[in-house]
């Protein structure tokens, strides 16, 4: 009897092996990048980011490198951030071009934003991520997403007041 379950444990063991290893070259399932770089967006990380945070409030801020006001809202957090260090923030770069790629590396360490969830569309992926985010957004930024304890999404196209960002990220 032990010899089947022996028999049995192992089939199982190999069979995680071959399904993991078959996730990581399908690319379904990436390490995560070693330092603060930003990671590729999709729907699975994204949706794993919403499962980490699933019974707290927390914001996912979308942003673009050529985006005035979304560099008001990058300087807002990062204000906030020197408040509470463990801000729940998750911030999306919708850019895709290769020209944007070091903008958006310059602009996250110019607000030093590198410990918080950072995330950037996939160039020829845009509009799937975009939908991916939230299909009845088009696009406008910035664009912010409150996420409440139930994992309800709500959303904001255009700057938000600080005092409402304060009030929903800060523990005071």
């Amino acid at each position: 009897m032990w010899v089947k379950t022996l028999l049995f444990t192992n089939v199982i063991f190999l069979i995680s092996a071959l399904l993991m290893g078959t996730l990581f070259i399908s690319g379904l399932v990436q390490a995560e990048p070693v330092g603060n770089s930003s990671i590729e967006f999709s729907k699975i990380r994204f949706e794993q980011v919403t499962q980490e945070r699933k019974g707290q409030k927390w914001l996912a801020l979308l942003w673009s490198v050529d985006c005035p006001p979304c560099m008001k809202e990058l300087a807002l957090v990062q204000k906030l951030q020197q408040k509470q260090k463990n801000l729940a923030v998750v911030i999306i770069n919708t850019d895709t071009e290769e020209s944007s790629e070091q903008k958006r590396a310059d602009i996250i360490k110019h607000f030093k934003l590198m410990n918080l969830k950072n995330f950037h569309f996939t160039q020829g992926q845009e509009a799937q991520q975009r939908y991916q985010v939230d299909p009845q957004w088009f696009g406008e930024l910035p664009r912010s997403y409150f996420i409440d304890e139930q994992g309800k999404f709500h959303g904001k196209s255009g700057l938000i007041a600080e005092e409402f960002l304060t009030q929903w990220l800060l523990i005071l």
